[in-house]
């Protein structure tokens, strides 16, 4: 998806094998870590490519199909694009830009019947993080971090994706559904000392 003729490429494909759309997800992404001060502009252009530009020239390729069937977009965004993450390079901005870009599409094509809405997942087990999750050690201690006290699985991104494309949802636009297990509000909860704290 990092070039810029791939989302069309996929849309017609899409529509060739199927003979139409009705539901679009935008869920392709990669990471390059990194400080900012040193990042190179060279991985900035490609996570915005991948990450960013990628969800809007798919809904662009897609969007006479889906008005024509009042279809609805999920794009993948995440709990870095509403919350800092140092270190992480271009992707918290990426995924910032997801967010904002689901809100303007929301807007714009929103009167032509479809539904445009982001995801926004924690932690998840995925292809992109299996390396951190094999250590155990690590993987218990995320776990922990958790409120409902595990890391989320695909299946859990995938049904709430679901939901947002299905008729359930159908007055649902403009919306990032943050699906973290609680884990992105539970910050205060983990400074230390508060349990030192006197009771007023």
């Amino acid at each position: 998806m990092g070039t810029a003729d791939a989302p069309a490429r996929v849309v017609d494909e899409a529509m060739q094998r199927f003979g139409g759309l009705e539901g679009l997800v935008s869920n392709a992404a990669v990471n390059r870590p990194g400080p900012l001060a040193q990042y190179a502009v060279a991985d900035w252009d490609f996570l915005f490519a991948v990450n960013t530009r990628a969800t809007w020239l798919l809904a662009k390729a897609a969007y006479q199909a889906l008005k024509a069937a009042g279809g609805a977009i999920v794009a993948t965004g995440s709990m870095s694009g509403s919350n800092a993450h140092a270190n992480l390079g271009a992707y918290g901005p990426s995924k910032a830009a997801v967010i904002m870009l689901v809100r303007v599409l929301a807007q714009e094509v929103g009167r032509d019947g479809i539904r445009v809405n982001a995801v926004s997942p924690g932690m998840v087990h995925t292809g992109m993080t299996a390396a951190v999750y094999a250590d155990r050690a690590v993987a218990a201690e995320r776990d922990a971090l958790v409120p409902l006290g595990r890391v989320a699985t695909p299946e859990d991104m995938a049904d709430v994706i679901a939901f947002l494309l299905g008729p359930d949802a159908r007055y649902v636009n403009g919306h990032d559904l943050v699906v973290d297990g609680g884990v992105s509000g539970n910050f205060l909860g983990r400074l230390p000392g508060i349990a030192k704290i006197p009771r007023g």
